[in-house]
């Protein structure tokens, strides 16, 4: 996960765990998800940040890495929950950009079987 929004989440919850890897990419995190030893959690939540939308020109190629990503979860966490958890707006990120993307992300949530999740909206438990 980026750090920037979870950093201090569950530091008060002795039951939750949670990882940040500053200024990491999607196919990092997919290669970290796989070589690491990260028990058997109820939940996991794949936070992706921003760095793969300024890198990359073509939209597909973000959509390519968060499917590796998700799907990678999905198989070595195959008893929990997965959740993808879109990007936060930016003044550098127009609105459009991150429409073009929530669509995607959605597109593979839905083919993977996993929940989609904007942080941008009001979340409820």
């Amino acid at each position: 996960m980026r750090d920037l929004i979870v950093r201090n989440v569950g530091t008060e919850c002795s039951d939750m765990k949670v990882e940040c890897f500053p200024g990491i990419r999607t196919e990092q995190l997919h290669r970290g998800i796989d070589n690491r030893d990260l028990g058997n959690p109820d939940t996991v939540v794949n936070h992706v940040g921003t760095k793969d939308l300024r890198r990359f020109g073509n939209l597909d190629c973000v959509m390519v890495d968060v499917y590796d990503l998700v799907n990678t979860a999905k198989t070595k966490f195959s008893t929990s929950k997965v959740v993808l958890s879109g990007v936060l707006r930016r003044r550098d990120l127009s609105w459009r950009r991150i429409g073009a993307v929530y669509s995607s992300y959605e597109w593979v949530a839905q083919k993977l079987g996993v929940t989609f999740v904007d942080p941008n909206s009001w979340v409820d438990d």
